[in-house]
């Protein structure tokens, strides 16, 4: 892909503009201390006429909070609206400044546009100016996006080479909405922050290297370890709930019910499961890696996909089952997952390649979890008693030779390997991943069901 120029000489213009309304100054911004992650809140009701002072009722770009974050080398930017839209107006722009000059502006844009097959994606560069038709040069690879119209929130996330250069250390930001009125020519405009001439952007943020997981317990009780964050947990006074999913560069975690509602704690929510038949029940959800959606899967092996998740990989529901289906998997790129049975039993579809499986071996205890291998070629399983089995992916090893206080229940892909708990909350590392801490000293009142580790 092209990388976006430093400078973009027709939205500068815009940009100075804004100056006489207050919204952008060339100045010097703070000096407060650099951190991975920047929150703003922004006043209601301050949307003006472009290139004016003038006030105007604009509930459409009307930002009330913006947040930038940078870890592992990708940055994720949020921004929320008082009212959301589906960014159908072409002549509407919804953007993030990036800056490393405190002194003006700007190094660099993160735009989001709908494209002409409707699929709202990441564009770099002069947001003022849209890419042709059929035009991808200035999109991100690798990036992702969400949205929630209904709540008028957007995220984007975006790896560091898409912005500048693999080295970029920080930079400050500032989050930028522009809606056409509809009284001619007329664009009703907010940033956030709104900006001073000592401070026209948000502090600086600055890569940070995060690692850590979360485990959920049957009650929804979610226990962070490491630098993973508790941003919620569900409530299941019927002990419903099943997994945890976490949502793309540490923008949060879904959580879901054996009934499928799915809860939301950070990532936008796309929908839960409203048609479970007779004697089926959702038993495992699993996210895109864009964050934009997700598949959830019942222990009859249908699977029900929302938001950008594939509809059209297939399912099992069809199938007769020796065992129900406990978990899922999503391969790298997305195109496809591996489901697991209680009995071993692997089912690969879409881009997902079938390696092998414990079907037709007899168990000492029945295999609870799935993780697919990060070259995307293989995967290991994981009995309740601990016991590892690995195909085509690298055995890192395993607790099927002690003694467990209680049954593991779960695994998740973390480093070069994985990393499994029990129903006493007791995590296992086996990965080149720090460890960070698990509650088998102390376990919960009631089993820990899933884990997920911040990605």
């Amino acid at each position: 892909m092209l990388r976006s120029p430093r400078r973009h000489s027709a939205v500068l213009v815009s940009i100075l503009a804004l100056a006489t309304a207050g919204l952008f100054h060339p100045g010097t911004a703070g000096a407060a201390a650099a951190v991975s992650s920047v929150t703003v809140s922004d006043p209601t009701g301050d949307t003006v006429v472009k290139g004016s002072t003038t006030k105007v009722k604009a509930d459409k770009a009307d930002i009330t909070a913006a947040s930038a974050r940078y870890q592992n080398d990708f940055v994720t930017f949020t921004m929320k609206l008082v009212q959301g839209d589906g960014l159908l107006d072409a002549n509407s722009l919804l953007f993030w400044v990036i800056t490393t000059n405190s002194q003006g502006c700007c190094d660099n844009f993160v735009s989001l546009r709908k494209g002409s097959n409707g699929v709202v994606r990441v564009v770099m560069g002069d947001p003022s100016t849209a890419p042709a038709a059929g035009d991808t040069s200035r999109d991100c690879v690798g990036s992702g996006v969400s949205l929630d119209i209904a709540l008028g929130t957007y995220i984007a996330t975006v790896p560091t080479s898409c912005i500048a250069a693999p080295s970029l250390a920080s930079f400050m930001w500032n989050a930028h909405r522009e809606v056409p009125t509809g009284n001619g020519t007329e664009v009703a405009s907010d940033t956030a922050p709104d900006g001073t001439e000592a401070a026209p952007f948000a502090g600086a943020v600055t890569n940070a290297k995060v690692t850590g997981y979360w485990a959920i317990g049957s009650d929804g009780k979610v226990y962070p370890f490491g630098d993973a964050i508790k941003t919620g947990e569900p409530t299941s006074a019927g002990l419903s709930i099943v997994d945890i999913d976490a949502s793309p560069h540490g923008t949060g975690y879904w959580a879901i019910d054996d009934k499928g509602v799915v809860t939301n704690f950070g990532p936008v929510n796309y929908g839960s499961v409203t048609d479970l038949k007779a004697g089926e029940r959702a038993t495992s959800i699993s996210g895109t890696p864009t964050g934009a959606g997700y598949w959830i899967f019942t222990n009859k092996g249908r699977a029900i996909a929302f938001g950008d998740a594939n509809k059209d990989l297939g399912d099992l529901s069809s199938l007769k089952l020796n065992g129900d289906i406990l978990d899922s998997t999503p391969t790298p790129t997305g195109k496809g997952y591996y489901l697991v049975g209680s009995d071993g039993g692997v089912f690969a579809l879409g881009d997902a390649h079938f390696q092998g499986s414990m079907g037709s071996t007899k168990l000492n205890k029945p295999v609870q979890s799935i993780v697919a291998d990060p070259d995307g070629e293989g995967y290991w399983l994981v009995a309740s008693d601990g016991g590892v089995f690995a195909f085509k992916a690298p055995f890192r090893g395993s607790t099927g030779s002690m003694t467990l206080n209680k049954p593991m229940t779960g695994m998740v892909s973390f480093g070069n390997g994985y990393l499994m708990v029990a129903e006493d909350g007791g995590v296992f590392n086996y990965s080149d991943k720090a460890f960070s801490g698990s509650l088998g000293s102390n376990p919960p009142a009631n089993p820990i069901v899933s884990i997920s580790a911040l990605v």
